[in-house]
């Protein structure tokens, strides 16, 4: 009956902000929406906080839509009980909106990116790749032998080729 409702109000609707609203009222947020929002407004990479510094895995999202962030967010707390930032990035060009990003780093980006189930093969890929071989090459005192330096940067090679 509740997809039903949703074909009428994709029929009725004028504009997609009007539908996420209702889709949030109705409490439609779940596991299955975070990860088709994430195949087509998502990003999972590595990248150093500070120069000169490891790469960590940085999982996020990006929109104009700083209330539907909000309730992704809340809804990922809520869940598995993980905390993600929202920053605001503003336009460089006139005719661009600002947008924002909400970013789960470090290992509650690993524990975000075990729910997300993407259907987009390069970030699936990749997903899979960091879920499998992140935390085995990445040690939590941060000393690193030579030849774990190497097997890192030969993942990180990989990670990015993909």
């Amino acid at each position: 009956m509740g997809f039903l409702i949703v074909v009428n109000i994709f029929r009725c609707a004028s504009n997609f902000t009007h539908i996420q609203d209702i889709y949030i009222k109705n409490k439609i947020m779940n596991w299955e929406y975070v990860s088709g929002f994430f195949d087509a407004d998502g990003h999972i990479t590595l990248s150093a906080m500070n120069k000169g510094k490891n790469k960590t895995v940085c999982v996020g999202f990006t929109n104009i839509d700083l209330n539907l962030l909000e309730e992704i967010k809340m809804f990922i707390d809520n869940e598995i009980n993980v905390k993600g930032s929202i920053s605001k990035r503003t336009s460089k060009e006139s005719h661009h909106s600002d947008c924002y990003n909400l970013v789960y780093r470090y290992n509650l980006g690993l524990l975000v990116a075990e729910k997300i189930n993407s259907r987009h093969y390069k970030k699936k890929e990749k997903i899979k790749l960091v879920l499998d071989k992140y935390k085995s090459l990445t040690p939590r005192n941060g000393k690193y032998s030579d030849d774990m330096l190497k097997m890192r940067e030969k993942f990180i090679n990989e990670f990015f080729s993909l």
